[in-house]
């Protein structure tokens, strides 16, 4: 018996006490705040937000290129058809203005998309700074919103200040949770949140 003992291979039954430790500590409930009344999480929201903004900004960039050659082909047509001295350099005055409000705006246009693309960078690397530089972008837009419709009614402010406020507070909230240690690249598969598309941890 004692030879078919040592034939045998050692089966060892101790347990690393400090690895089931860590373990059990490592396991734990949601501790973030749910987007939108569970929604999805706050990253996830910053991502898509992000991703609106992005694809919003880009069509906005498009259109305005599209009005500048439109203005150009009439002013163009005018100068073309029209024998008047006096039409033809009303028209270029006006598409040069038009050139110069476009100009801004697409510069603006193009901060937005480098602000959301950054933001949504932070979001994927839990970089709480890159997330703050939309928070800053969607502040400054909120308050030449605000300025522009000062004499507007005041039904449209308040829907401005609601769509700005749903865009703001994802953004705060990831911000403070990465601050916190709450969401981190360890602990997200507990934070991580959908309605349609993330299974249960």
């Amino acid at each position: 018996m004692d030879n078919i003992a040592k034939g045998i291979p050692h089966m060892s039954l101790d347990i690393d006490e400090e690895a089931v430790v860590e373990n059990a500590t490592t396991i734990r409930e949601k501790q973030g705040h749910s987007c939108c009344g569970g929604c999805c999480d706050v990253r996830r929201a910053v991502i898509i937000i992000c991703i609106i903004n992005i694809v919003g900004n880009t069509i906005n960039m498009l259109l305005s290129a599209t009005t500048k050659s439109m203005a150009h082909g009439i002013a163009n047509g005018i100068a073309t058809f029209d024998d008047d001295m006096f039409n033809s350099q009303a028209a270029d005055q006006s598409v040069q203005t038009l050139d110069s409000e476009l100009n801004s705006f697409m510069i603006i246009e193009f901060a937005k998309i480098v602000a959301a693309g950054l933001a949504m960078l932070g979001a994927f690397t839990f970089n709480k700074y890159l997330v703050a530089i939309n928070v800053i972008s969607l502040l400054v837009r909120l308050s030449i919103y605000i300025y522009v419709r000062m004499y507007a009614s005041m039904g449209s402010i308040i829907v401005g200040l609601l769509i700005n406020g749903l865009f703001l507070y994802p953004h705060v909230f990831l911000i403070l949770y990465i601050h916190n240690g709450i969401m981190t690249k360890e602990n997200y598969p507990y934070e991580r949140q959908s309605c349609c598309c993330v299974p249960p941890v």
